[in-house]
C-alpha cells in the first residue's frame, strides 16, 4: 500500500492548481459520475431509505471512479495529490474492518456492523463540542460513566487559563490540557483504560503531536481527528501528525460527509463526495473510522432542520461502505434544534434508529450548531443508546421506518424550524449524573411518541 511519506512528498510536487479550480472541477466530474451511474434520490418521501442494494454499489463504484481520475488537493500547497487504479485498489483491499481500543477492562473491539443486522451498535457517547474549563472535568467524568462506552472524544474550548487560544504555543498547551482532562475524568468514573481520542483545537502538527503523553495524554491505545475537509482537500500538517501518530499505533476518525450545497451540488452528488472522502481518508491519513453519511448545508450552519432526501442519501452512503469495503461508517446525529425541547429529542431519536438499520456504528450525539456548553448531555447519549437498541429489539427493516414513524417524519418535516433550548448546566445536574425534571419529562414524552408507533423500548 501507497505510504504516507510517499502522500507527503506528493503534496509537495504534484500537479499545480488553485482552490478555485478544482472546486469547480470537482463539481463538474461529480456532476458526470452521478449522470453516468446513474445516482438518483427519489421525491417520495414513502422511500426514506436506500432498499436498492446496487444503487449503493453504483455510488461506490462513482466514488471508486472520482478518486482514480482526480485525486485530492492539498488546501495548504495547491498541489493535487494523484493515484493510480493499482494503488487505489489496493488501498482498499487493506481498509480494516476492526479496530481495538482501549486497554486492560476496559479495552473495546470497534467494528464495522451489518446492514439491518442483529448486534449492538458501537458508541462513543460524547464531546466533539464546546465547552469552558471550567466544566471540563465534570462533564468529562459524567460522559465517561455512560457504560456502553467504547471511546471519549475531546472538546474545544475557547481559552485556557484565562488566555485566548492563539498561535503555537497556546494551542498546544490547551492540547495537552484537554488530553489530560479526559484521561482524569475517565479514571474518575472508574474507566482508567478507556480509549480517548484528540479533539484539533487547532490543525497545526505541534497541537497534535504535544498530545503525545502515556501517562497524562494518548497512549498507543487512543485516537486522533485527523478530517478530509469539504470538497476532497486535505492540509500538510495533517500529514505530518498522521506520519508520526501511525508510528505510535494510534487509530484515527475522519469527519468525512458529504454536503448537499458545496461544491458537490445535491444529494446525489453529495453520495459520491462522501464515499471519496471516505477512501482518501483511509489513503491519504490512515483514519480508521468514518462518519460519513451526508448532511445539508443549512442543516450543519443551524439554518432549519433537512431531513428529506439527505436522511436517503446518508443511508446510500453507509449501505456503499458496508456492502463494498471493510471500512467502518459511523453516525453523527446531530439535531438541529438545541437541548432540553422536544424535536431535538425526536430528531436523535429517529437518526439513531435509522443508523442502526444502516449499520452506522453511533458517534457523539450533539446540536449541530451548538453554542459554549449547549452542544450536548449524557442524557442524549443514554437516550441514543436506548433508540438504537430498541431497533434492534423491534427487529425494524430498511422499508419500515418511514411507514412506523410517519407521524413524527411528518411532524418534523413540517417544523423545519430549530427550537431555542437549554445550557447543559440549565436541563442536567452534572453532579447526581441526571437530567433535570423537566428534560427527563420531554424525554419521556418523546419514548411515549415512539412507543407509540410501534418501537418497544423494553
Amino acid at each position: 500500500m501507497i505510504s504516507l511519506v510517499e502522500i507527503a512528498d506528493r503534496m509537495r510536487r504534484g500537479p499545480k492548481m488553485a482552490i478555485k479550480d478544482w472546486d469547480i472541477a470537482l463539481f463538474k466530474r461529480i456532476s458526470e459520475l452521478t449522470k453516468r451511474y446513474d445516482i438518483k434520490c427519489p421525491t417520495d418521501p414513502e422511500n426514506w431509505i436506500n432498499t436498492d442494494d446496487s444503487l449503493a454499489d453504483s455510488a461506490w463504484e462513482a466514488a471508486v471512479e472520482l478518486v482514480i481520475d482526480a485525486g485530492c488537493l492539498c488546501l495548504d500547497t495547491e498541489r493535487v495529490i494523484r493515484f493510480t487504479e493499482e494503488e487505489v485498489k489496493e488501498a482498499l483491499k487493506a481498509m480494516q474492518s476492526e479496530v481495538i481500543m482501549g486497554e486492560g477492562k476496559d479495552a473495546r473491539v470497534w467494528k464495522q456492523h451489518k446492514i439491518e443486522g442483529g448486534e449492538p451498535m458501537n458508541i462513543a457517547p460524547g464531546h466533539h463540542a464546546p465547552f469552558t474549563e471550567d466544566l471540563a472535568d465534570i462533564v468529562v467524568q459524567n460522559f465517561a460513566s455512560i457504560p456502553r462506552l467504547d471511546f471519549l472524544e475531546g472538546f474545544n474550548l475557547p481559552a485556557i487559563d484565562g488566555y485566548e487560544l492563539y498561535g503555537a504555543p497556546l494551542e498546544a498547551y490547551a492540547s495537552r490540557r484537554q488530553v489530560a482532562w479526559l484521561r482524569e475524568g475517565i479514571r474518575k468514573a472508574g474507566r482508567p483504560g478507556a480509549a480517548i481520542v484528540y479533539y484539533p483545537l487547532s490543525t497545526s502538527a505541534s497541537s497534535f503531536l504535544a498530545t503525545i503523553d502515556d501517562v497524562a495524554g494518548l497512549r498507543p491505545t487512543d485516537g486522533v481527528l485527523l478530517s478530509v475537509l469539504p470538497d476532497v482537500k486535505v492540509q500538510y500538517d495533517l500529514i505530518t501528525a498522521a506520519l508520526v501518530l501511525q508510528s505510535h499505533g494510534y487509530f484515527g476518525i475522519s469527519g468525512s460527509f458529504g454536503i448537499i450545497g458545496g461544491f458537490a451540488g445535491g444529494p446525489e452528488g453529495a453520495i459520491v463526495e462522501s464515499l471519496a472522502k471516505t477512501m482518501i481518508a483511509w489513503l491519504v491519513y490512515r483514519d480508521n473510522l468514518y462518519y460519513n453519511g451526508v448532511e445539508h448545508l443549512n442543516h450543519i450552519s443551524g439554518g432549519k432542520r433537512s431531513i428529506f432526501p439527505t436522511n436517503f442519501a446518508r443511508s446510500v452512503v453507509y449501505q456503499a461502505t458496508i456492502r463494498n469495503s471493510k471500512a467502518i461508517p459511523m453516525h453523527w446525529p446531530i439535531p438541529v434544534s438545541e437541548l432540553c425541547t422536544p424535536s431535538h429529542l425526536e430528531e436523535l431519536v429517529l437518526r439513531s434508529i435509522e443508523a442502526t438499520v444502516n449499520g452506522a456504528n453511533l458517534y457523539t450525539p450533539r446540536v449541530s450548531r451548538s453554542r459554549m456548553n449547549g452542544g450536548q448531555t449524557p442524557a442524549d447519549a443514554e437516550l441514543m443508546i436506548e433508540a438504537s437498541d430498541a431497533a434492534l429489539r423491534t427487529g425494524i427493516k430498511r422499508g419500515d421506518v418511514y411507514t412506523m414513524f410517519k407521524p413524527i417524519i411528518e411532524k418534523l418535516s413540517t417544523n423545519t424550524t430549530p427550537e431555542k433550548g437549554k445550557l447543559i448546566t440549565e436541563c442536567y445536574d452534572l453532579q447526581r449524573h441526571k437530567p433535570s425534571p423537566e428534560y427527563r419529562g420531554l424525554i419521556n414524552v418523546v419514548r411515549k411518541e415512539f412507543a407509540d408507533c410501534g418501537l418497544h423500548w423494553d
